[in-house]
């Protein structure tokens, strides 16, 4: 079977210390002994975005985003604004930092504060505007809005990742450069929608993703999602699209090893 490229995982999360056998190593190991050649570990807050470049230093195999998710940037105090936005920023200068994300909007919650999350959205595309780095969209109940902001952004490129939304918008976001990237879902039955979408998404600007340890694929529902669950997930999106595995597995490592700009 050919390797795969798991293009969004949180090895920060605090579960795989807590539920995984060996921990954070231990699941990442073990991914990588199940055929995942390649991870991009996500940054969601300072915190782990830090930690993503921790982990792109200690394993050779693993790249990493920093930025600031929509509900850690909610949590941020009004006189720390600015200086989280030169934090991440700052860690663009890293080496092995590839994208800035996970950014974007999600008001699937109550007390979604709609404002700060699209100043933060708005502020860190004008980062990866200037410092030249693609962006990792995090969109939830919040297409329309996502989809302005984007617009307002021509030069910014990135993927919309564990991809929800309409086959329709996923068919004008990759006429505008953008790559969709399909997680554990694609593999419910109950997902008509992304199945859909995972259909029609062109060749070269299709990926697939674990979004690990959240979003595990069928027959893992329930259980804690790792990297070594990725093939469940590709076999998902070959079906949708009537491919076979391998076809899948190879168009979505190189499409990942370009985006994150990986020889």
């Amino acid at each position: 079977m050919h390797p795969l490229f798991d293009s969004h995982a949180h090895y920060d999360d605090h579960r795989f210390a807590e539920e995984f056998e060996g921990g954070v190593d231990g699941a990442i190991r073990a991914a990588h002994e199940a055929g995942v050649d390649y991870i991009a570990n996500i940054g969601s807050s300072l915190r782990s975005s830090r930690n993503s470049v921790e982990l792109a230093d200690r394993y050779d195999f693993i790249y990493a985003t920093v930025g600031l998710h929509p509900y850690d940037a909610q949590q941020i105090d009004a006189a720390d604004l600015d200086s989280a936005l030169h934090q991440v920023e700052e860690l663009t200068k890293h080496g092995k930092v590839r994208a800035i994300g996970e950014i974007g909007l999600d008001y699937h919650y109550d007390g979604t504060d709609k404002e700060r999350q699209s100043y933060f959205f708005s502020a860190q595309m004008e980062i990866a505007q200037k410092v030249g780095l693609p962006v990792i969209i995090h969109s939830r109940d919040a297409a329309g809005d996502t989809f302005d902001m984007i617009r307002r952004y021509p030069q910014v490129k990135g993927i919309l990742h564990s991809y929800s939304g309409t086959a329709e918008m996923a068919r004008q976001l990759c006429d505008m450069g953008w790559y969709i990237s399909f997680s554990g879902p694609v593999t419910y039955k109950n997902a008509a929608k992304v199945k859909e979408s995972a259909a029609i998404v062109p060749d070269d600007k299709l990926l697939i993703e674990t979004d690990c340890p959240y979003l595990p694929p069928v027959p893992h529902r329930g259980e804690l999602n790792y990297s070594g669950y990725l093939h469940f997930t590709c076999q998902g999106v070959a079906d949708a699209r009537g491919a076979d595995y391998d076809t899948v597995a190879k168009l979505t490592y190189e499409n990942a090893k370009r985006f994150f700009r990986i020889s």
